[in-house]
């Protein structure tokens, strides 16, 4: 079972926002904290269509060469869990019709304080904690 966490993501500007269980995906490598996403999170965070301010781009991908767009600086995004919230991280938002969940790229992910204990398994825990967490 691959590490998905309990993402809370908000508009940087703007109400609202969703929960959702995103892929801890360490195979996303970035400089900067980046979540891609699917057409259809971009749709209900109202970043679809294509947005003022968004940025064409070509992906290169396991799959390939990938034609998206990235948001700069679009969202705040934290992890939730039942016991305990991270701490809110600006993120570049990156809309990619060919994803089908939320993706956390591994500069997100450090930002967010996330550790990676045992992959397949799925477990992980935050920076200077004991706990052990299991996959969302």
């Amino acid at each position: 079972m691959p590490t998905r966490v309990r993402l809370e993501i908000r508009l940087r500007e703007g109400e609202g926002g969703v929960t959702v269980k995103a892929l801890v995906n360490t195979g996303f490598t970035s400089e900067t904290p980046d979540l891609a996403i699917p057409v259809s999170l971009a749709e209900r965070l109202g970043l679809w269509p294509k947005p003022r301010g968004a940025i064409s781009v070509s992906l290169e991908t396991g799959g390939g060469p990938v034609e998206a767009y990235i948001v700069p600086q679009a969202v705040r995004v934290k992890v939730v869990t039942r016991d305990r919230t991270s701490r809110e991280v600006v993120a570049n938002v990156l809309v990619n019709p060919y994803v089908r969940e939320a993706l956390l790229s591994d500069a997100l992910a450090e930002e967010l304080e996330i550790q990676i204990l045992y992959p397949r398994r799925g477990l992980w825990r935050f920076v200077g904690e004991d706990k052990v967490r299991e996959s969302a």
